[in-house]
């Protein structure tokens, strides 16, 4: 193994020279073997967001193909138009795709990315008696991404949506960053079936460097994804060079899923403080053990939480320059104020 992948490594950092990435750190420095949450999808009323939008000094606009974000929104549409019940025929709608820019930069996470007129709306709508154009999908992703920028502007904006009691939860990525130097390839389908039993039950899917499990009997856990994340990094985002030291990065992504037509569907702060959301934690706990991956923690997650909840922990000169550094967390692990912490 790498030395500089080990486990043990003080902090779970590790150094490496950056090669002109995006990461903008103190001594170069890499956050590994942590827990976050990657991505959180609500579904608010499309006027009322518009209008808390423009509030703000925020301009909804037309997502173009050059959009730094126009990679993460195909593969959203491409989620946004699957139906369940095919009551919907594909050609007889097309999603309508807005993003607003919450501070500057060029990563995913400094975006808002707003989706409407999907099979998931349709019926929100019609549970609640409404049109058909009355409820939006909105996104937030690149939350847990260790060498890209993230404005804690952005994350302060994004807070302000989060925290909105009428914006429903539809579902949260949880991703773990671990080390793994077997590749990830079909003749690994086999064992990761075995492995993930019974979550994978009904079948994985291979495809390049990732495995799939997309069919789970759970309440709550949708989907479960296992992936090269350095080839990705490398090969899907060209304009990124990270060091050969992370070849052996790879990622473990469980997706909670909500019922949003549910008698009293929680919003993101609602859920969080919940005691449904450690329960969560423990099934994405045991998800990782059947993957065989160990070790990792959650101080990045509760650092997450604890600055969309309350933005102080960002207001310090340092923290400013970049919400996702490892001196940000460090700090937040050395400091006596939380206003959230997790009860196990």
């Amino acid at each position: 193994m790498t030395k500089s992948l080990r486990n043990d490594y003080p902090y779970n950092v590790i150094n490496y020279p950056s090669l002109g990435a995006d990461i903008d750190t103190t001594n170069n420095q890499f956050m590994v073997h942590q827990l976050g949450i990657d991505t959180i999808r609500l579904t608010p009323i499309y006027s009322t967001l518009i209008k808390v939008i423009e509030r703000m000094g925020l301009e909804a606009v037309k997502a173009s193909t050059n959009s730094p974000v126009s990679r993460t929104i195909t593969k959203l549409l491409k989620e946004a138009k699957q139906d369940s019940t095919k009551r919907y025929k594909v050609e007889k709608f097309s999603p309508i795709v807005e993003v607003v820019k919450l501070t500057k930069g060029k990563s995913v996470s400094n975006y808002m990315i707003i989706i409407r007129n999907t099979p998931l709306l349709f019926d929100l709508a019609t549970h609640h008696k409404k049109a058909k154009d009355t409820f939006c999908m909105v996104v937030f992703t690149g939350l847990h991404q260790p060498t890209k920028r993230i404005e804690s502007e952005a994350i302060s904006l994004m807070s302000k949506f989060l925290k909105r009691k009428t914006f429903k939860l539809h579902s949260v990525d949880i991703a773990i960053d671990t080390t793994d130097h077997k590749h990830i390839k079909h003749s690994r389908k086999g064992a990761f079936k075995d492995d993930l039993y019974p979550y994978s039950s009904k079948g994985v899917i291979s495809k390049g460097s990732s495995l799939y499990i997309n069919k789970i009997d759970h309440n709550t856990i949708s989907r479960i994804l296992y992936y090269d994340k350095y080839l990705k990094q490398t090969q899907h985002h060209k304009q990124e060079r990270i060091s050969n030291d992370l070849r052996a990065w790879k990622r473990l992504e469980v997706t909670l899923t909500f019922d949003v037509t549910q008698p009293k569907p929680k919003s993101f702060t609602d859920y969080i403080e919940s005691y449904d959301f450690i329960e969560d934690l423990e099934r994405v706990d045991e998800v990782a053990r059947l993957a065989n991956i160990e070790g990792f923690d959650r101080d990045y997650l509760l650092y997450q939480l604890n600055s969309l909840i309350d933005n102080r922990f960002l207001n310090n000169r340092e923290s400013q320059k970049q919400f996702n550094s490892v001196e940000a967390l460090e700090r937040f692990k050395s400091s006596d104020f939380r206003r959230y912490i997790l009860p196990v």
